[in-house]
């Protein structure tokens, strides 16, 4: 599997467009509500824009990160911040998404980033995600009350072979970024169940 510089970049905006555009759309509907009430702002339109500002907040920043540069200028702590703001805006708060991680060495914040996306992307209502990090190898575990998403997981386990998914590509950049990103010597594991996930690199 290889993709140009240019194959890569129109991925990779189709993905931003796509997590940002319903936000986006959502507070230009409050906007909207507010001018049809003579520019005053109720109860239900201020929750609806404090929502849709923290959601384009949070996964902006985690998108930066996962996808642009200079990732060294956040901190350990910042990072999982961050992290955790960005799988806050799945889900609701009665099945939210944990994460279990050490310290985030800005080195390697991207690949973490991007194995995060990953897991949130399968886990339908809710899990635990699990970064475990050495000298020689990144370990993501996921485990959830609920069946795993097995359509994507499936693409999932063509992208790690080296294939290329036919359709709805930028539903799968995390994985592809990744890919392209560590090179083909690098070894990827996938293993999975109905309601687990477990992904090593190196």
């Amino acid at each position: 599997m290889s993709y140009t510089s240019t194959e890569l970049a129109e991925i990779v905006s189709t993905r931003i467009a796509h997590d940002l555009g319903g936000t986006i759309g959502a507070l230009g509907s409050a906007l909207e509500l507010i001018a049809e009430n003579n520019n005053i702002m109720d109860t239900d339109t201020q929750a609806i824009i404090t929502s849709a500002t923290h959601t384009l907040k949070a996964r902006q920043r985690f998108l930066r990160i996962a996808f642009g540069l200079n990732t060294n200028t956040a901190d350990s702590d910042e990072l999982k911040r961050i992290c955790e703001d960005y799988l806050a805006t799945f889900g609701n708060p009665a099945n939210p998404i944990n994460l279990q991680i050490s310290a985030i060495s800005p080195k390697i914040a991207k690949p973490v980033f991007l194995c995060i996306m990953a897991a949130a992307d399968v886990c339908m209502r809710g899990g635990i995600i699990t970064i475990e990090m050495n000298q020689s190898s990144l370990t993501l575990h996921l485990t959830s009350g609920y069946k795993l998403v097995a359509g994507k997981i499936d693409i999932y386990k063509e992208i790690i072979k080296g294939d290329k998914p036919k359709e709805y590509i930028s539903q799968y950049i995390q994985l592809i970024y990744l890919r392209e990103l560590l090179g083909n010597d690098v070894p990827m594991t996938l293993t999975t169940s109905e309601n687990e996930m477990t992904l090593i690199i190196g």
